[in-house]
C-alpha cells in the first residue's frame, strides 16, 4: 500500500478550509487528496491528475465506495496541461495545489512498466502507455554513445555514465536490450561494485526515467501554470525526491518571491521526521516546498 509522503506536513502548509478547492496534480492512490476531501467538506472539491491510465482506473473504482460524490474528479492527464484540465472543470477560485513527484509504491511494484531494477519487466518507463511515445528500451537501444551518456550524467548525476553508455553499446550490437535485468548487468558490468549507498543501477534507472517522461520539462510549465492559475492567497506546495527536480522548485518560488508574485513559506525544504523514515523508508530523501500566491 502507498504510504503518502509529508502528509501532515503538506496539510499544515496548505491549509485546507470547508468549501475550498485544490489540484493534486500528481494524484497517485490518493492519500493527499482524499485527506484534502476531508478537510475540504461538506462542499469544497479536488481534481486529481495522474499520467498513468491505470492508476487513474484503480482510483476511480476506489472513489466509489467513499462518500464523496462529484467533489473528487479523477482525470487522466499530464499536470504540465493543469492550466486546460482547470478549465475543463470550470475550477475557481483555487486556493491550493499540490506536487508529490515521487513514485507510488503500485508503480514500483505492481505496474509491470520497467521502474524498479529490482523486478525482471519490460523497459518501458513511461508513465502514460496509452500514448505512442519514445520507450527506454528505444533510447537505449538507438540513441548514439554521446546522447545516452549525456542523459545519465544530467539526469542521473551518474559519474560513470560514460562507461555504463559504452557498455550499453557494446551489448546492443549483440542484441536488444529490452529488460530490466538485461540493462541491470550491463550496469553492473560498467561500474566498480564497490560503492557505499543505493545500488548501482539506481541512477541510471533514474536517468532513463525522466529522459521517457520529460519530467524536468514538466515540473517546470507545470508548477509556472499552477502559480497563475492560483486564486490570491492560495498555495503551492511541492514534495520532490532528488536534487533535480528541487532544485527546479527552489528556482521557480524565487523568482516568483522576487517579482512580487509569491511569499515563500518554507526558508528551507521541509524532511521526513525520524519516525515517517522508519515507518516509510522510501520518504527519506523527500523536500517539501511551499509559496504562497500575494
Amino acid at each position: 500500500m502507498h504510504i503518502p509522503v509529508l502528509l501532515n506536513e503538506a496539510l499544515q502548509y496548505l491549509d485546507p478550509k470547508p468549501g475550498d478547492n485544490f489540484i493534486d496534480c500528481t494524484v497517485g492512490e490518493g492519500g493527499h487528496a482524499l485527506a484534502i476531501l476531508k478537510m475540504t467538506a461538506p462542499d469544497g472539491r479536488v481534481i486529481g491528475i495522474d499520467r498513468d491510465a491505470d492508476m487513474v482506473l484503480r482510483l476511480k473504482e476506489s472513489a466509489k465506495a467513499l462518500a464523496v460524490n462529484d467533489r473528487f474528479l479523477v482525470h487522466h492527464g499530464n499536470f504540465s496541461e493543469i492550466g486546460d484540465i482547470s478549465n475543463q472543470y470550470d475550477f475557481s477560485p483555487l486556493h491550493g495545489i499540490l506536487f508529490d513527484f515521487g513514485m507510488s509504491s503500485w508503480q514500483l511494484e505492481e505496474s509491470r512498466a520497467g521502474f524498479s531494477f529490482r523486478n525482471i519487466e519490460p523497459l518501458d518507463m513511461r508513465f502514460d502507455r496509452t500514448r505512442d511515445t519514445e520507450t527506454a528500451a528505444s533510447i537505449i537501444n538507438s540513441w548514439p554513445e554521446e546522447s545516452i551518456a549525456r542523459i545519465i550524467y544530467e539526469f542521473g548525476e551518474e559519474r560513470y555514465s560514460r562507461r555504463i553508455a559504452k557498455e550499453i553499446v557494446v551489448s546492443r550490437k549483440k542484441h536488444r536490450i529490452l529488460t530490466t535485468d538485461e540493462l541491470v548487468g550491463i550496469i553492473l558490468r560498467a561500474v566498480p561494485r564497490k560503492q557505499k549507498g543505493i545500488h548501482v543501477a539506481t541512477r541510471t534507472f533514474q536517468a532513463l526515467r525522466i529522459a521517457v517522461n520529460s519530467e524536468l520539462e514538466n515540473v517546470e510549465k507545470g508548477i509556472t501554470d499552477a502559480i497563475n492559475l492560483l486564486s490570491t492567497g492560495g498555495r503551492v506546495a511541492a514534495i520532490s525526491f532528488h536534487s533535480l527536480e528541487d532544485r527546479r522548485v527552489k528556482q521557480i518560488f524565487r523568482e516568483g518571491s522576487s517579482s512580487g508574485l509569491l511569499k515563500i513559506l518554507t526558508k528551507k525544504p521541509v524532511t521526513p521526521s525520524d519516525e515517517e523514515i522508519r515507518g516509510n523508508p522510501r520518504a527519506r530523501s523527500a523536500k517539501l516546498r511551499v509559496a504562497e500566491k500575494i
